[in-house]
């Protein structure tokens, strides 16, 4: 064997574990090296990481968990085997409380290995995933630490990760951020590749994620709209209310106007009618131009001319009273 394989002590494992490792072995050859008597015993746990990380990805979790317990003796004093527990617990991702215990192992992950991203982004996956099943369970608190932990990831990696944007946009939508959730999971599709293992599939999940915070975000625009028209509804009708009551008040003063005409002379009826007419021209302007059907412009002669037939019938009073 001429590639030197990674030490996992390094902050960059998991990557020089994807970029060496992965590339230049088989998952034979990975085998034959796990049982190789000769390799020391960090060397056989940078393939049994290897291993794992292979299984996990093409979702081989009931091979995950065997190859978990059958190595638990000989590496699980390991720091990293906590976040193998993890997978491990996790099993068919149906169980709230086998999830729990999963966020558990991979806060003792955390508390260990502070320094790696993958680390700090599968505490956030993980609760994410509970997150999905059983949103009753998850607090305020726990998903700030989680939103913490994935900031926490995508500042001190050394790689673009899709999967880390992606795991932060389901975050921000359990969240109730729409928006940052949509840019996260689009720079997750930008970045990942299909040609990848597993790139095809994580793709179409990236994808549907978009569909669905999309569908999500019209959605909170056509309830913003729909509350918009309805507040526009009932300031209307509090607008057709008061122009009712303007127009009975008006039909009142016609009314009475009327019947007070018939009952006086005429000198004294003439500039009752004018102050009537008056009245009820600059009423009706005002109407129409709170209901909105006329400019100001527009209503500016009628007012005027209701206004001058309310002075004519006032001066019409005054010769009225002086003429013998």
């Amino acid at each position: 064997m001429t590639t030197t394989l990674p030490p996992w002590t390094s902050p960059t494992f998991a990557e020089e574990v994807r970029d060496v490792v992965a590339v230049e072995f088989s998952e034979a050859e990975l085998v034959e090296m796990l049982d190789d008597a000769d390799l020391t015993p960090d060397e056989r746990f940078t393939v049994l990481y290897t291993l794992l990380q292979d299984l996990h990805r093409e979702e081989r979790e009931d091979e995950y968990r065997a190859l978990v317990v059958h190595h638990e003796e000989e590496f699980g004093s390991n720091p990293y085997f906590a976040t193998f527990r993890a997978i491990a617990t996790v099993r068919d991702g149906t169980s709230p409380t086998q999830m729990r215990h999963a966020l558990r192992h991979s806060r003792q992950a955390i508390s260990a290995l502070e320094d790696r991203p993958g680390v700090w982004h599968q505490y956030a996956a993980i609760f994410a995933d509970l997150c999905d099943l059983a949103p009753e369970l998850v607090s305020e608190v726990d998903l700030d630490f989680a939103l913490k932990a994935v900031d926490t990831a995508i500042r001190t990696t050394t790689r673009d990760n899709p999967n880390f944007h992606f795991t932060r946009a389901r975050l921000l939508h359990v969240a109730g951020r729409t928006p940052e959730a949509l840019t996260e999971v689009q720079v997750a599709i930008h970045w990942q590749e299909a040609r990848t293992t597993g790139g095809v599939r994580r793709l179409a999940r990236y994808e549907a994620l978009r569909s669905r915070l999309l569908i999500e975000r019209q959605g909170g625009d056509l309830l913003a709209q729909m509350t918009e028209t309805k507040a526009a509804l009932d300031a209307s009708r509090g607008d057709q209310v008061q122009l009712l009551g303007v127009l009975a008040a008006v039909i009142a003063l016609i009314t009475t106007g009327v019947t007070v005409a018939t009952r006086i002379d005429v000198a004294d009826g003439i500039p009752l009618v004018l102050a009537s007419a008056g009245s009820i021209t600059v009423a009706f302007s005002c109407l129409m131009w709170a209901g909105g059907g006329r400019s100001v412009v527009r209503l500016v002669p009628a007012v005027v001319v209701g206004v001058l037939m309310c002075l004519l019938a006032a001066q019409f009073v005054g010769l009225v009273d002086v003429v013998p």
